[in-house]
This record gives C-alpha cells, structure tokens and sequence, in this order.
C-alpha cells in the first residue's frame, strides 16, 4: 500500500490502466485434454481463500466464483467427469456479523464514497443438507492446526463455519482431513498457512500476539502432506505457498493517504510501537525506508488526524482512557494521542512477519517435495503484480485498492476476477507437473467490481467506512478485542 488512491474509477469492474508487467492468457497449442490423467473427483482444502469469502463475507454470488469452483470447471472442459462440484453456499447478501445482520460490505453512498455493511437481513446455508461431505473444504478463519483437527474448535459459528463441516458424529466428525480423505480424490489443491501469520499482521500485532512458532508450523504441516500422502497414495496434491502480507491492499492504502496529509505539514504520525498502549514513543513521515504499515482497519481514523479526537477508544469501548492517553490533544500528531498499536505494523513487527512467512514457505516447499506435491508460489507472484502489475487480454489489474480489480472490498480476499487469477495458477503448476492442457479461466467472462462503483468518476482521497466495519473480520481470527 505504497500508493495513494486517486480515484475510484471502475468500468464494469476494472480501471483501464496503461501498465507493464505479468501477462496471462488462455493457452494455445495443444488441445484442452487431460493427457495420461484421470480425475473423477476433486478436492479443495483451505481457508477463506478457498471458501470464496469475498468483501467480508460468505455469499453464493461470490461463492460460485471462488477459486477451485473454477477450477472445477477447467477441469471438465478438459474432460473431467466431475459431476457436481459440491461447496456450502451462503444465499446472498450472506452470512451473518455479530448482530445478525449480513456482513458484506458494499457501497452504502456514492458520496464519500462509504463502504461497509448496510444492515440487511443475512442469508442462509442453501445446501447443508448435503449428505456427504463438500468438494470444497475451504473454511473462513481456519489456522494450519484446523485441518487435522476433530474437536470442532475451528467449526464455531460465525462466518457460516458451521455449515461447512456438519456432522457431529460419523466416520469424520467436524474434521476437514476426514473429509478430504473420505471424498477419495484425484486431485486435491491444498492451501493452508496463511492465517498462521495473517490473524497478527492484520491485527497489528496485537491479537494473536505472535504468529505460529515456526517449528509448531513444520510439525503441522509435516503431519498434513503426510497424512494426506498415506491415506490417498494416488492422489495428485497442490499446494500453495504464503504471499507476502505487504503485497495485499489492506496495507498499501492508508499509509500513503496519511503521508500525503501530514507532509506538507511538515509534521510526522506518532504511533504506538510494539505493547505500546499509553503515551507513544514512535514517530514517522510514512515516506521513509521500512515506514510503519497502516492497516485498511484505520481507513476510518485517518480523517481524524490532526483533530482532538477519541474515537478510537468510544468505538472499541475502552472503559477509560488508557494511561498517558489525552484525547484533546490532536490525534496522531502527539505522544498522548497516538495511531493506536492495533492500527500499524511497525518496523518489528513487519521483521516478525517476514521472518514466519520465509519460515513457513521454506517448510512448504521442502514438505511438498519429500511428498511429491507440486507448489504454487503466490508469494512470488503477488510480490510481482504489486510491483508490475498485470495484464490481462489488454486490461490491467494492480494491488491497489477498489480499482486494481484483483481484491474484493475487504483488501485481503480477491474478488471474483482475482480468484480466476487464483484458478489460473493452479492451473499452470497442474499443467506443468502432469502434462495436461487444462485451459485457462477467461477473466474477462469473470463480473468485476459490482455497480455503482462503475458509476462513480474521479474522487481523491480514501473511501470512508464506518468505525466497525472490520469488527467481523476480526471475528475471523478469534477475537474482536483489539485494545
């Protein structure tokens, strides 16, 4: 989130922009065919990523675009004899928040513009009726320790969890592994790890106050390929990698908004660093080499800077005011009145991050091998559309927010067209491992960014959302506590 958004100018979803980088087309040469490979059934395992959550929630017009649905159906263009490609949809607008309102976000006003929820009534499960387990196994929230897992822990309510793995009882009980090896696949893409780092980054290291160990990281992941290995010996596995958090937008777009407002002030933000919860000790232009990261949660507070302002603290229900803090002071440019802790990934922290995500993909990659799985490295690639962008059939899509195309409203999960990039490189590491031609996703019959924002000219400035807005995000990971 290096760059200030100027605008938000979507044209049936996407800005057309004149840019240099990644490229990706539909494959020629060989005809569409799985060569010496059969699939009958295929398996997806992850986390939100997978579930095709898009824009803070669960809903089926999302859903049916989430990544290995369209998988699927490259699979059967190619010849698969899939059948029905099953997942836990969520009728529209989806699932629940905290007050049992859909959580999704929209446009609630074109003026500002805000986005965020708009209060209307939460869908339903349409299909948990289902009487075996779901093709799709990707599961909102869900750590690297959920997949063995058979206590139910990562199977709680919110996010539509419950309506995923279903059974109480039986021969897999609220377990994904059960499930995946019950179902008995050909081809299984496997995508955990990311929320074993994301959960702190997102919070700003505040909740969890660490990412998972590194060597609690080799050990689950270790027990996943390998279990997987034994119990489905022919199984044609591909796994995803760790993308970096700094390539995402939801730490791309305040910061250069905020640096944008103090520097011709000449002032600098004082934050709070690392357990800071009182006076601040941490200043910054946000210009500067390995400048604190602003999170996509203080896109609300960043008007505020300059003013004497608590809202912080009211919108999180601090009792009291921390001690040290004095909220007549004006927020964000004195120690007393600081960035809260919760709303910045600061220089150690972003050290912290680094150091888990180099940790885990270099087990993934080692992990992977010892067990004939194929990887897709996402890290590489998300580092280089952040940096280049990519092009698709004459469009451009960037990491920028709203209006690079690839990432849904919530600035973490990709939108609709960003889960057919998804698609399409697992569809080339398949490719290339098994010598198949499955085509590629044609993005361009993917919907965009949904109206009004098509409607909307130019604005500068961020989006507003209301102080909330991520509440059920944070639920995502367990808490919503961030003081």
């Amino acid at each position: 989130m290096k760059l200030m958004m100027k605008s938000l100018i979507v044209l049936t979803g996407l800005a057309a922009l004149s840019l240099s980088g990644c490229s990706d087309s539909a494959p020629s040469g060989p005809v569409s065919s799985l060569g010496p490979v059969t699939i009958k059934k295929y398996v997806a395992v992850g986390n939100s990523l997978t579930a095709g959550y898009q824009s803070a929630g669960l809903y089926q017009s999302a859903q049916i675009y989430s990544y290995p649905n369209l998988i699927a159906q490259q699979l059967a263009k190619a010849g698969a004899s899939l059948g029905t490609f099953e997942q836990p949809l969520y009728s529209d607008p989806g699932t629940p928040d905290a007050t049992g309102k859909a959580s999704r976000y929209e446009i609630i006003s074109l003026a500002g513009p805000v986005i965020g929820p708009k209060g209307l009534t939460a869908g339903q499960p349409i299909n948990s009726g289902l009487a075996r387990p779901f093709d799709n196994l990707g599961i909102p929230g869900i750590p690297l320790a959920g997949f063995m897992d058979t206590t139910g822990t990562y199977q709680s309510a919110p996010l539509g969890r419950d309506a995923i793995l279903r059974w109480t009882s039986g021969p897999f009980p609220k377990s994904v592994y059960r499930q995946a090896v019950a179902l008995n696949p050909d081809l299984l893409t496997f995508w955990l790890g990311a929320n074993d780092v994301l959960g702190y980054a997102t919070s700003g290291g505040v909740s969890p106050a660490a990412p998972t160990p590194a060597a609690v990281f080799t050990t689950l992941y270790t027990q996943a390929l390998s279990s997987i290995k034994t119990s489905l010996p022919n199984a044609k596995v591909i796994v995803g990698n760790i993308p970096d958090v700094k390539a995402i937008p939801f730490f791309r777009t305040v910061g250069p908004a905020v640096a944008a407002k103090i520097g011709p002030l000449g002032v600098k933000l004082y934050y709070q660093k690392a357990g800071e919860s009182g006076m601040a000790t941490g200043q910054s232009s946000l210009t500067e080499a390995n400048a604190p990261l602003l999170t996509l949660t203080g896109m609300t507070y960043a008007a505020y800077i300059g003013q004497p302002s608590g809202l912080w603290y009211k919108a999180n229900k601090y009792p009291a005011l921390p001690a040290g803090i004095d909220t007549t002071k004006p927020f964000g440019l004195h120690p007393q009145n600081p960035w809260p802790n919760a709303l910045v990934l600061d220089a150690d922290e972003q050290v912290i991050c680094a150091n888990a995500i180099s940790a885990f993909n270099s087990t993934i990659a080692s992990v992977a091998n010892a067990n004939g799985a194929a990887v897709v490295d996402f890290y590489s690639f998300f580092n280089t559309v952040s940096q280049k962008g990519l092009t698709l059939a004459g469009e451009a899509f960037t990491t920028t927010y709203v209006t690079g195309g690839l990432f849904s409203l919530d600035g973490v999960h990709p939108s609709s067209r960003g889960s057919g990039v998804v698609a399409n490189e697992y569809i080339k590491v398949i490719n290339a491992k098994y010598s198949t031609s499955i085509p590629l996703v044609d993005i361009s019959q993917i919907p965009g960014i949904p109206a009004p924002l098509g409607k909307i000219s130019e604005l500068s400035g961020l989006p507003v959302l209301p102080a909330d807005a991520f509440r059920d995000y944070q639920r995502m990971f367990g808490t919503t506590d961030l003081k």
